[in-house]
């Protein structure tokens, strides 16, 4: 397999019912799909429950939206077939499809790009009582990588050591890092979200948090690097009274195995995009996001359904977005 090749993109400044644990097998009836998706806590398991729902409204099918750890666990269920859709960033995607990274021993060639919700950011925020400016200053100090096993500590732990910082990582779910920097335990944590993260707002109110913020050569080295990554923007009083921060973002979206209906994927292509208003009324994130964008910064195939749909808009597709049983 050739393995899919990565594009550097720009994101767009990030600006964000179905429930149950996942524990039934991939659905019998295709008219019932399970979609991944992440802890309900997060802002993402909302606008990931808002596409299912429009979505469900305008086909025959009936997606019930699981709770899950978040898009690594997607991703292995999805190769397990477990699951119907599952919600997925670009990373996870494309390490996946290419057998590489953290999917090195569990590679699915046969996952594809069904759609692209909205860019999400990473946050890195400390103490103010810390005096911490920069990421240099994070070394040694006790400090939460993200929620453990999420793709916001993968993320921290790449980024971090193309900088050379190294801090001492306390890993932890965001629930207990929020409490650790509360209480003075830890300098900072981070996360990647949909700003304004809650857990960052709550203690944010109790003990004044900073976001630490990439410098232009930084951005440029660690962009390099890692092209999936791209420069994002967290606007001043974001969190009140926070200064602008220069991070990182990453295209969250749903995807598919190939095996997967043609039909069934169109259809549910079809009926996201139709209806994407509806989606993007509830879910603000979701504004100004197009099907081309989709196309833009794929970085593993789209799901041939999906492609049919995005053919019909007229759409340019580079080769390498077409998945091979499309070809």
């Amino acid at each position: 397999m050739i393995p899919f090749t990565l594009k550097a993109r720009l994101l767009l400044p990030a600006s964000i019912l179905a429930l149950g644990t996942l524990s039934s097998p991939l659905a019998q009836a295709q008219d019932a799909l399970n979609m991944g998706a992440v802890p309900t806590g997060t802002g993402w398991f909302f606008g990931i429950s808002e596409g299912a729902r429009v979505i469900s409204a305008n086909t025959p099918y009936e997606i019930t939206v699981r709770e899950t750890g978040g898009t690594r666990e997607n991703a292995i269920r999805l190769g397990r077939n477990e699951l119907d859709l599952a919600f997925t960033e670009a990373l996870v995607g494309y390490e996946q499809y290419n057998g590489i990274g953290r999917f090195e021993s569990t590679p699915n060639e046969n996952v594809r790009l069904v759609y692209w919700i909205a860019p999400s950011t990473m946050h890195w925020a400390v103490r103010q009582d810390s005096d911490i400016k920069s990421f240099e200053e994070l070394a040694g100090k006790r400090f939460n990588p993200s929620s453990i096993g999420g793709g916001g500590e993968y993320i921290t732990e790449l980024v971090f050591d193309i900088l050379g910082v190294e801090p001492d990582f306390q890993r932890m779910r965001i629930d207990d890092a929020a409490e650790g920097v509360i209480d003075g335990r830890l300098v900072g944590f981070s996360y990647n979200g949909i700003p304004p993260i809650p857990a960052f707002t709550e203690v944010h109110s109790s003990r004044p948090l900073q976001l630490l913020s990439l410098s232009e050569e930084q951005l440029e080295t660690v962009t390099t690097e890692l092209p999936f990554l791209s420069p994002s923007i967290i606007p001043a009083d974001t969190y009140r009274g926070m200064d602008e921060a220069t991070s990182l973002g990453i295209y969250m979206g749903v995807s598919a195995n190939s095996s997967l209906d043609d039909d069934i994927v169109y259809n549910i292509t079809k009926a996201y995009w139709d209806n994407h208003e509806q989606v993007a009324a509830s879910f603000a994130p979701a504004k100004g996001m197009t099907p081309q964008d989709v196309i833009d910064n794929a970085t593993f195939p789209v799901h041939a359904g999906a492609l049919r749909y995005y053919q019909e808009l007229g759409l340019e597709i580079p080769e390498d977005v077409i998945p091979p049983e499309a070809r």
